[in-house]
């Protein structure tokens, strides 16, 4: 009875790890019809229109930030110790088929980014899959900053962005207690 015991309490102890490995969000750029590696979690794009293609594996949903703040962006992968609001606020909507064509800019909140059903999502109209494996684009024409109520054409753009793919981890009171970084990278111009 003490190992059946055992035994139960390290499946419950390891299954987190488990499901963790089996949610992954890949990325991939596409410009000009043509889909630019992403090297070292870096991409260099012309300051045009682009698109962020998305393989998402075990998750219906996650949250994307984007900013232009390096310190920040560093601090989120743990390389500099600046507090990021991302991780204490809740997720941004954004409209469902991305028909503006415009990623929110933000230090202080994250986006919410999610595929429920072909009818109900943040990216190009028809993606494929299920809500436990999709695939979507995501066209980016500009950026509009959050904190300076402003938008920017790629094309005004002069240094990089960067972002963070991240799902947030909750207690029963909503309250953060921790965080999985799924994808980060920076988007360079040439």
């Amino acid at each position: 009875m003490k190992n059946l015991f055992a035994l139960l309490l390290t499946l419950l102890l390891f299954c987190p790890f488990f499901t963790n490995a089996q949610q992954s969000v890949n990325i991939k750029a596409k410009q000009d019809f043509k889909v630019i590696p992403i090297v070292n979690h870096q991409v260099e794009l012309s300051k045009n229109s682009f698109k962020l293609m998305f393989h998402v594996k075990g998750l219906e949903a996650f949250c994307i930030a984007f900013t232009t703040d390096k310190d920040i962006y560093r601090s989120a992968l743990g390389e500099a110790d600046l507090e990021v609001m991302w991780f204490e606020n809740t997720g941004m909507a954004e409209g469902v088929f991305n028909d503006d064509k415009t990623v929110l800019l933000s230090d202080e909140a994250p986006s919410y980014w999610f595929y429920s059903s072909i009818t109900e999502h943040r990216f190009d109209k028809h993606p494929q899959g299920t809500s436990k494996e999709w695939t979507a684009e995501r066209t980016i024409d500009k950026f509009y900053q959050v904190e300076e109520d402003k938008t920017y054409k790629i094309s005004e753009l002069s240094g990089p962005i960067y972002y963070v793919v991240y799902l947030p981890i909750y207690d029963e009171d909503y309250q953060l207690i921790d965080k999985t970084i799924l994808n980060y990278g920076e988007l360079k111009w040439k």
